[in-house]
């Protein structure tokens, strides 16, 4: 199926907004979406002081799971993208194009997990009902140990105690109202 401006509009997900949908395929139970991301013409690289012209150099087919809607399934068919330029120190570099709204790594878009960290940590369930609910509800199939090294993951991004401290106390040595 050629993809339709008014059946694209009901998809609000950053992962349909802000790539390529090449095509949709609809059966009983699973909606499909095939996407690219944009290559843009220069990357800021860093191993380069400017951006960089690329090429490409080689793709690569993933699914990735969404958040199922009307008791579909939701699975992107992503073309993922590797290109290659030439650094500052005169080496071949390759690296693969980021496709907003996908946690490649983690074969879901960003929403699911958002809703998988909701469910665990707002709504303080444990990781088998998590990945039930993901389930019964998007028809995510995940596993609690996935669910396990997606919080592990996510949580090792956040700043220490130390650091949140540092940086109020920063903040607050800055702001003209403290003072």
């Amino acid at each position: 199926m050629t993809p339709n401006p008014a059946l694209l509009a009901l998809f609000t997900d950053r992962a349909v907004q802000q790539n390529r949908v090449t095509d949709i395929t609809l059966t009983d139970s699973v909606i499909t979406l095939s996407l690219e991301p944009e290559i843009v013409a220069r990357y800021v690289r860093p191993d380069c002081q400017h951006p960089v012209a690329v090429q490409p150099h080689d793709c690569e087919e993933i699914t990735v799971q969404g958040l199922g809607v009307q008791g579909r399934a939701l699975r992107y068919r992503v073309k993922t993208r590797r290109v290659a330029y030439t650094n500052d120190a005169g080496k071949f570099v390759t690296f693969t194009v980021p496709v907003p709204g996908l946690r490649t790594d983690l074969l879901v878009t960003d929403e699911v997990l958002e809703q998988a960290l909701y469910f665990i940590i707002d709504r303080n369930l444990s990781l088998p009902v998590t990945a039930e609910m993901l389930r019964e509800l998007y028809q995510v199939d995940t596993s609690a140990s996935a669910l396990e090294r997606w919080k592990t993951m996510e949580a090792e991004q956040l700043p220490s105690v130390g650091q949140l401290i540092q940086h109020l106390n920063e903040k607050k040595d800055h702001d003209p109202a403290s003072g």
